[in-house]
């Protein structure tokens, strides 16, 4: 539970500071707030995912499997690697070239390696009785952060704060989508 209770602290504490701290011209605007929500949700989490990752290949591997009521196995090892795949692509997404298209397929990609995680819990609860704290505490999380995650930038896009996908050109190739300036 402290893992997961802190992420959430973490982010949300992290996001009120650059939110208050924030020296961009268009600072306190809805567009600019959405904007620094969709970069802390999608680059914070994926800091996270990196960090979870850690955690499950690393040495912490078998505590860390009897905290989500598992035992130590070779799928741990696939989804921590899975965990820190998503995490370096969330963590990209903080430089601008790297949003767009690339925060699209990670939305993409975390909605269902997380929606279908979350599953995963709920029928380790129900079919189970596992009641593990991790494995309880990870349900929130699992539903959470991809809906947020899209939701924030999708809000962030339509006020025109967020890099678009690339969108191609009418005479063949690929040109980025017309974006509103926005301060750094």
């Amino acid at each position: 539970m402290g893992y997961f209770a802190f992420q959430w602290a973490v982010i949300i504490i992290g996001l009120a500071l650059h939110v208050g701290f924030d020296r961009s011209r268009s600072r306190h605007t809805k567009g600019r707030i959405a904007e620094l929500a969709a970069l802390w949700l999608v680059v914070g989490f994926g800091a996270w995912s990196i960090w979870g990752g850690v955690f499950h290949v690393g040495p912490t591997s078998t505590a860390i499997a009897d905290q989500i009521g598992y035992a130590p196995s070779m799928f741990q090892w696939e989804v921590g690697w899975a965990d820190i795949a998503f995490g370096v692509l969330g963590v990209l997404c903080v430089a601008r070239r790297f949003r767009g298209g690339w925060t699209d397929a990670l939305l993409a990609g975390l909605a269902i390696y997380f929606y279908g995680d979350g599953i995963g819990h709920i029928m380790q609860l129900v079919a189970h009785g596992n009641t593990a704290p991790d494995n309880v505490w990870a349900l929130p999380a699992d539903f959470l952060i991809p809906t947020l995650s899209i939701v924030a930038v999708l809000v962030a896009r339509r006020l025109g704060t967020y890099s678009r996908p690339a969108v191609p050109a009418a005479a063949g190739g690929a040109h980025e989508a017309p974006e509103r300036p926005v301060a750094a």
